[in-house]
């Protein structure tokens, strides 16, 4: 195997396994992917809610998404990508801004039906109390899709084009000289069984192994390199310079039943409140749901904190929702927690490293990697093989925007 690929990239989860297929679409060369755990047990690839949409707010992060939704069309029943529709409820707060991105909309191409409240009733009528809803969008082109198979298409198709992926790699550091990075070093892990699940936690959480035999240090010498760490790009950018100004975020999701309620005609519902959920599979009564906490510390956390979180920040809103009718006959039944890859503008990072002439970053998008991935990794591979974009113009996606007050603040995330 080739220590010496002419890509390297650090991160194999939804949008690194992106970046590599359409680069070996390109033919970019030798390409080499590497990650702690491939399985991604702690990736944010693997932890999400599975909603997938193009209603955003700023028109860089409406337009990646649109392109990778229209991609998503074509190969729908691979990744079970399901458009049965963003319902999305707005607080009088939000519900100028939002009608006023119909022309932005209109622009792209992209369905969204306005409505009042009382036409809220049509699609939700669980909702009988609609106190603080000043209006809803309902877009029939946005739905649910598989964040599993959506990586595992792209590692696949990438895997056929000759590209590595190498399991249980550790990044240990890198080593640059002038305006190039020179040495990537690893530890590589070589015993007779996978680290277990508790010693990845303790990895992804100390940010470094404890060093045993199992462990073996490598180097890579590759010619170009792409940071796509997802959640630990403050902590690997630091390695060649200034840290990213990341945050990964706690985000929490309940699966729960509710006897008396079918939602599975439908697709994801965004309360005003913040609450989110979407039936589950083709289950009458299974409901998974969340709720960004406003008041979450930045950290690298994976405890879910169990039906306390359910009760409190699900059931409860959801109950008020229902006007005190609806979802009373509920049953918590699992959860977990994932992270976000939080950036200050709510929007992701791709661009060529400042001062680099081989180092690319590509992460960062907020919750927004599974929805984004094909737009954003086809980005990057233009970037890297013809040194411009040539179909959506990412140019603002850069790293640069922290430092000189251009930030593309994206206020619809949730």
């Amino acid at each position: 195997m080739s220590l010496s690929p002419d890509i390297l990239i650090v991160g194999a989860g939804v949008l690194g396994s992106s970046a590599a297929w359409h680069l070996a679409e390109k033919n970019a060369g030798s390409i080499t992917v590497i990650d702690l755990d491939l399985a991604g047990t702690y990736s944010s690839s693997e932890l999400n809610a599975g909603g997938c949409r193009a209603t955003w707010w700023h028109p860089i992060n409406a337009e990646l998404s649109w392109e990778s939704i229209r991609f998503y069309e074509t190969v729908a029943d691979e990744l079970q990508f399901f458009q049965k529709g963003y319902f999305f409820l707005y607080p009088a707060s939000k519900w100028k801004v939002a009608v006023e991105k119909k022309s932005l909309y209109e622009s792209l191409g992209i369905p969204v039906r306005y409505l009042d409240p009382a036409q809220v009733k049509d699609f939700v009528p669980e909702f009988e109390n609609l106190k603080g809803v000043a209006g809803a969008t309902h877009s029939p082109k946005d739905g649910l899709i598989d964040p599993h198979l959506v990586r595992e298409f792209y590692r696949t198709r990438a895997k056929a084009k000759g590209v590595r992926f190498l399991d249980h790699v550790y990044l240990q550091d890198i080593r640059k000289k002038g305006r190039r990075i020179e040495e990537v070093l690893v530890l590589r892990h070589e015993g007779p069984s996978p680290p277990s699940e508790e010693e990845l936690h303790r990895i992804l959480t100390t940010h470094r192994v404890e060093e045993n035999s199992h462990w073996t240090p490598e180097k890579f010498s590759p010619k170009a390199v792409i940071n796509c760490t997802g959640a630990w790009l403050p902590l690997t950018s630091h390695l060649y310079g200034d840290p990213l100004p990341v945050k990964p975020l706690r985000r929490q999701i309940s699966l729960f039943s509710s006897h008396g309620e079918d939602l599975s005609d439908r697709g994801m519902i965004v309360d005003a409140s913040g609450l989110y959920m979407h039936p589950e599979g083709s289950h009458t009564e299974l409901i998974l749901a969340g709720y960004s906490n406003p008041d979450e510390k930045a950290g690298y956390r994976f405890e879910y904190d169990g039906e306390p979180f359910f009760e409190k920040k699900i059931w409860l809103r959801l109950y008020r929702r229902g006007g005190g009718k609806h979802f009373e006959a509920v049953k918590h039944i699992r959860g977990w927690a994932g992270l976000y890859e939080v950036s200050p503008d709510r929007t992701a990072i791709l661009d060529r490293v400042e001062g680099m002439d081989n180092l690319y970053e590509l992460g960062a998008a907020t919750g927004r990697g599974v929805m984004q991935s094909f737009a954003l990794g086809r980005a990057l591979a233009e970037l890297v093989v013809g040194g411009k974009f040539e179909t959506v113009d990412a140019s603002c996606l850069n790293r640069e925007r922290f430092k000189n007050g251009k930030l593309l603040w994206e206020r619809l995330d949730i």
